[in-house]
């Protein structure tokens, strides 16, 4: 039984991770974790399969799964990758939404046709001419979503909205070609199915890049330099700066005013007055004195000390909730397992 952990690059939204999670499971991994927030992917090969076409799939389900390399790139640049900004037209949800919403809010004006005078609108050569860009933009990314889940055998969501926008735009055009009158034109159906997705999407990415970059900065503030105190042979006490990467337990540190407590530890000289917001959220500094304990992340405001470093790296009460806040998120509670089989 081998636990794999992956880093898979393109995941934007809940229904990324349920297309990514289903295939594995598909293909007999079991306890699937995917977090769409972090790309993290982690499961367990139970019988010892190669991995090599799980990341070919994921690839064609239109995502990658990054390489070791890879990985480290990412992480040591500290990419700010945030998907609302991604480049080339119509790159990502925000841009086809503020697209396809003029479109969209000219063909819903011709249901007041009976109360302004928008008779020019009942038109289905016009409505066609506003409704085929929206549903060519919604085609092109939701179809192309839809295609590729089938051809995998793991129908998704998009599957549903293609379908739903492309019945609605057949139907209508059938009905202009054909003539059949304004009761048989639905264009603006097709046109708001898409835009609404569109919208509904980009909510949901902006949620996502905004969490994201919570995290982001919750771990930046983990890296910062340690002043590591040390004693030579004639016991005199030498100072010098250390990564806190690089601290272990029991070590000894000094911090001094206005810097950043590198690690949990335990005030053996000295008092302060210490900020702990980033734990706490309370603004107002803490006193502390000797024997106090100092959460690695807080900010020294006042005072300088000498303390013992009692947790360092992964053992940290920062990197603890950073954990538990991945767990969080790559895990469902027993009703949302059931809605996604459903």
């Amino acid at each position: 039984m081998e636990k794999t952990d992956w880093k898979v690059e393109g995941m934007t939204c809940s229904n990324c991770a349920l297309s990514v999670s289903k295939y594995l499971q598909k293909k007999g991994m079991e306890d699937v974790n995917v977090n769409p927030i972090t790309g993290a992917v982690s499961f367990i090969n139970h019988q010892q399969q190669d991995t090599n076409p799980l990341k070919e799939g994921i690839q064609h389900l239109g995502y990658k799964v990054l390489s070791e390399e890879e990985k480290h790139d990412h992480s040591g640049h500290g990419h700010d990758h945030d998907h609302s900004v991604a480049a080339g037209f119509l790159g990502n949800n925000k841009k086809r939404f503020l697209f396809t919403l003029p479109f969209t809010l000219v063909l819903m004006l011709h249901i007041l046709h009976g109360w302004l005078p928008l008779h020019w609108l009942i038109n289905p050569w016009l409505q066609l001419a506003l409704c085929l860009p929206v549903f060519l933009v919604g085609m092109r990314y939701f179809g192309k979503s839809a295609v590729n889940s089938l051809r995998n055998g793991i129908p998704n969501m998009d599957v549903l909205i293609a379908l739903g926008s492309l019945a609605a735009f057949v139907y209508s055009l059938t009905g202009a070609i054909l003539q059949l009158g304004e009761g048989y034109l639905f264009f603006e159906t097709t046109a708001s199915i898409i835009t609404l997705v569109f919208m509904g999407n980009y909510l949901e990415e902006a949620s996502v890049n905004s969490t994201q970059k919570a995290i982001r900065s919750l771990a930046k503030s983990q890296k910062v330099m340690a002043n590591m105190i040390a004693y030579d042979d004639q016991h005199q006490e030498n100072i010098f700066p250390v990564d806190n990467s690089a601290l272990k337990t029991g070590d000894l540190i000094l911090i001094k005013n206005g810097e950043q407590v590198p690690a949990d530890c335990k005030i053996l000289w000295g008092e302060c007055l210490v900020n702990e917001a980033i734990i706490t959220g309370e603004s107002l500094p803490v006193s502390k004195q000797k024997k106090d304990l100092l959460i690695g992340g807080s900010i020294l405001e006042n005072g300088t000390v000498k303390a013992q470093v009692t947790a360092a790296g992964k053992d940290t009460v920062l990197s603890g909730i950073l954990k538990m806040v991945e767990n969080a998120q790559s895990e469902k509670p027993p009703l949302q397992k059931l809605a996604d089989k459903i």
